[in-house]
């Protein structure tokens, strides 16, 4: 058997030009367009990912174009999985970024990019792992199976499609979609909209004098912190723009960011408004949530000992004269119920007449920090970067290891390194993109053989 962690580094140049390749297609999800359920753009990426797995010899597999695979067949129908995915968060605002977000570009020893570490570049990194173990001569016991996520970023419908008509037997393997060393948590996750239906206070706005709010949108998805907010408003019947951008960030850490909804918000609040229900509306936001980043003023302030605080985002805003609407992502504590965390905001919400709409929900995943995949994990971490120091993580990101049965995240962030997923100038440290390669080969090799 060949050395597969040289063949690596022969593989850099491909590997990073495969990537800008992937990069280049901005695979947002978005509605169905003909037998394209994500939308034609996540369909170009799947298809360029399935051919490149075609030509380089391994079998792959179209399932319905809701998902698929990339395999390195072994002796037995048992899969070591590597899970990613195709999709992408919107660029969000432009003007935000250095570069285009949709091609790649290298500099100071980065790649920039949408996607570049969320997660097109880990999916690269799981694959590569794997065809240099193709390469270097293995012959695994186990198959080694790429599978490839096309709505992770938004319902997850692909995946739960793929496995139910699949039906892959996974005995272990790793998400690369989060940071390393391993993580052995994940928070709760719910998605929900705290609507408020509005009356006159909104109506015929621009025929009256005074000051009047006529509508107010911000943000694009649930899971980002909003970079962009918008409020129109009508002085005299002369309508008037008020735009606010703040910093984005992933949902599961809002506190790197800054969120534009909030900002606005607080504006608005120096604004003598003449409607009593405008007035209200923004005051309550305000108080209840705007920048209460753990739910502290809305029933929702939950902690435990192995994973902190709950997460609180409001990821999505959109106000018109007929309802207020605010879609809203949680991540909540490993040993709390769902039910635990609806209940407590329900209590703060009905007196005031506010009501939630629920969208989404994924539980809790958790595996004991002694499991074997844990450890097989840790231990292969820590032979390529020295640290031996670190236990496995809670994170409040949700990986699809909560949709593939005995799989767990793993990489690509370094601890240390700054999370660049759902930000602006995306980026991925190749060097760290090359040493994430080398452990999941490496994984992959001990979970396989």
């Amino acid at each position: 058997m060949k050395d597969y962690l040289q063949i690596i580094e022969d593989n850099r140049q491909e590997m990073l030009q495969t990537l800008k390749d992937l990069v280049a297609i901005p695979s947002v999800a978005g509605e169905a367009e003909g037998d394209s359920p994500f939308g034609k753009e996540v369909q170009r990426a799947f298809d360029f990912a399935l051919e490149k797995g075609r030509r380089d010899g391994f079998d792959v597999k179209n399932v319905d174009n809701y998902g698929g695979h990339i395999e390195f067949k072994g002796k037995s129908d048992e899969v070591v999985a590597v899970v990613g995915h195709l999709d992408v968060v919107p660029a969000g605002d432009l003007s935000n970024w250095k570069t285009d977000p949709f091609r790649a570009e290298i500099s100071g020893g980065r790649m920039y990019g949408r996607g570049t570490i969320d997660d097109k570049g880990p999916f690269i990194a799981g694959y590569y792992a794997m065809k240099a173990l193709k390469q270097a001569g293995f012959e695994p016991t186990k198959s080694i199976r790429v599978i490839l996520g096309l709505d992770e970023e938004t319902e997850w419908k692909g995946m739960e499609y793929y496995m139910k008509k699949e039906k892959p037997k996974v005995v272990s393997g790793f998400s690369p979609d989060a940071e390393f060393p391993a993580i052995h948590a994940e928070k709760g996750l719910i998605i929900f909209d705290i609507v408020k239906k509005l009356g006159g206070g909104f109506r015929d706005a621009e025929k009256d004098r005074g000051v009047k709010l006529i509508s107010l949108t911000g943000g694009t998805v649930a899971n980002a912190v909003a970079d962009g907010a918008e409020a129109v408003i009508s002085r005299d019947g002369k309508r008037e723009k008020i735009r606010v951008k703040g910093v984005t960030a992933h949902a599961a850490y809002p506190e790197l960011g800054l969120n534009a909804i909030s900002l606005l918000m607080e504006l608005l609040a120096g604004i003598d408004f003449d409607s009593e229900e405008t007035s209200s509306l923004i005051a309550f936001y305000n108080e209840y949530m705007g920048f209460n980043l753990h739910g502290e003023k809305i029933g929702a302030c939950l902690e435990d000992e192995p994973s902190g605080n709950l997460a609180f985002n409001v990821g999505i805003a959109k106000v018109d004269k007929e309802e207020a609407r605010f879609t809203v992502n949680i991540r909540y504590p490993v040993t709390f119920d769902v039910e635990e965390v609806y209940s407590g905001m329900e209590k703060v919400l009905e007196p005031l007449e506010y009501t939630i709409e629920r969208v989404d929900y994924q539980p809790p995943l958790y595996k004991a920090a002694d499991d074997p995949l844990i450890v097989t994990l840790m231990d292969t971490y820590g032979k390529f970067t020295g640290d031996h120091e670190s236990k496995p993580l809670v994170i409040g990101g949700a990986t699809y290891a909560r949709a593939v049965p005995n799989t767990v995240a793993f990489g690509p962030v370094m601890p240390g390194k700054p999370d660049m997923c759902h930000q602006s100038n995306e980026y991925v440290d190749i060097e760290d993109l090359i040493t994430s390669t080398k452990i999941f080969a490496e994984a992959l090799y001990k979970l396989a053989r």
